[in-house]
Parts: C-alpha cells; structure tokens; sequence
C-alpha cells in the first residue's frame, strides 16, 4: 500500500566550493543573492562631529631632544636641590604657616591674572579677581588668609594669565618646549610668561624706593616663593612618573591636556 511522504522538505540546492569548482558557470539565483547581500553586517558609521573625550591634543615636538635633555637636566635639579629643600620647609615650618605663604604669594600675583582676564575679554572674572583681591587683602590680613573661599561667588574662579589670553585671542600654542628650571612649556606660553613676569608686583622695581634698599630684596622674595610652591609641585610631578613607562612622554602629555583645558574654562 502506498504511503504518503508528508515529512520530507523539499530539496534547495546549495553552493560549495566543490560546487564552484566543478561548475564554475553556475552560479546563485539573482534573488538569492540579493537576500545574500541584504543579510550581511553593515558597520555603522560614527558621526564626524562626535567628541572624542579621551583624545589627547595634538603634539607639536620637533626639538625633543633638547626637550629630553631638558628634561633630565630638571629632574636631576629636582632631585639634587629641589628636593631637599621642599623637605626641610616642610618639617620647618607648620602647616598653618605654609597655607598662609602660599596664599600670601597668589594673593600678589592678582594683577597677572587681572590683566590676563581683561585682554581674554573677560570682564566678569576681572571683577571676581578684583574682589578676591581686595577681600583677602583687607580682612585676610594682606592675603595670608583666603577669605574668599567662604564666597560663592568668588571661590574656584579659573586662573588666567598673559599665556592664555593670547589663547583666546587664537595664536596657536606652537611647538612643546622644556624650559630649564621651569619645566614644560610651549612657544606661545612661554612669550605669556614674560608678559606675567613684568605684571609681578617684586619686579616693578618698586622697592628702590625704600631706603637701603637691595637687590637681593628681590632675589630673597622670589626664592621663598619658589621654596613655598615645591611641596605641591613635586607631588603632583611626581604623580605623573608613578605608573609612566616614559617619564618624558607622561609629564608633556599631562601638561598639554592640562593647558588646553585651562584655555577653555
């Protein structure tokens, strides 16, 4: 008695290499390929304008190295000299006292980051300096205490300087450039250094007024600066070689992501 087959699917013929190797004329139904085609993964593509929030500004190191040996000639200074000296003022004197000289010292430096401010065409932020100025001046004690920190606000105004007002003015930062004693720099910051340099009241010359008035005045004040900063600066260098495979490639790294941040706040 004849049986119907009701569980067998009808044959689709299928194409191997074999196949193609022994029909090389044959080839897929038009219909076929078109679902072929129409099945296949397609990347999507990412928008041109889409931040990239982890990507490093673009370096411009032609003189690396004269950057390097820079850089080794600092750290050695760092190390040798440096070093020792943030050290003995850190056990000298207390912690009371360091707050203070540090506020003291950035309390001076207003008129750099005034100026910096009026020639970014910020003028809001020239009057928060202003303010600050004229607070930690007045009841701060001559700036030992920041008493504008209590101030909303005048508390975390950024920091501006000649260097980044030629940054809004849109000259480019030019070529990386390792600075001796200094450190990292670039061309266009290094020309905003000089414009901060003449701002500093120490440099005025106004204490050749002042009766046995000697240049060492000068000398003495910007030491003790560079001496109440060490501490803070040696840490936060020293966090940059803690985990760097190159010491040279992390410290500019860090400061050229550091600087084109500064320039947009």
């Amino acid at each position: 008695m004849p049986t119907k087959d009701c569980g067998v699917l009808p044959s689709v013929p299928t194409w191997s290499a074999e196949t193609t190797q022994t029909q090389s004329s044959v080839s897929p139904p038009p219909s076929v390929q078109l679902l072929m085609e129409a099945t296949q993964p397609v990347a999507a593509p990412l928008p041109d304008d889409e931040p990239d929030e982890f990507a490093l500004p673009k370096i411009s190191d032609p003189w690396e190295p004269f950057n390097r040996a820079m850089f080794k000639f600092n750290d050695g200074f760092y190390t040798i000299v440096l070093r020792p000296v943030s050290h003995a003022y850190e056990r000298g004197v207390p912690e009371g006292g360091r707050h203070g000289l540090a506020n003291f010292f950035e309390n001076v430096k207003f008129p750099v980051r005034f100026v910096g401010d009026v020639l970014a065409g910020r003028p809001t932020r020239a009057a928060q300096e202003t303010g600050k100025f004229v607070l930690n001046t007045t009841v701060g004690f001559a700036g030992l205490v920041r008493v504008s920190d209590t101030v909303p606000a005048l508390a975390d105004v950024p920091t501006c300087g000649v260097g980044t007002a030629l940054a809004v003015w849109g000259l480019k930062p030019g070529p990386y450039l390792v600075l001796p004693f200094y450190g990292p720099n670039d061309v266009r910051d290094t020309f905003g250094l000089v414009g901060d340099y003449y701002l500093l009241p120490v440099n005025w010359n106004s204490f050749q007024y002042v009766r046995g008035y000697r240049w060492q005045w000068n000398t003495a004040i910007e030491t003790l600066d560079v001496i109440q900063s060490s501490p803070g600066t040696l840490r936060q260098y020293d966090d940059f070689l803690k985990s760097a495979l190159d010491p040279y490639i992390a410290v500019r790294n860090a400061f050229l992501q550091y600087r084109e941040n500064a320039v947009k706040k």
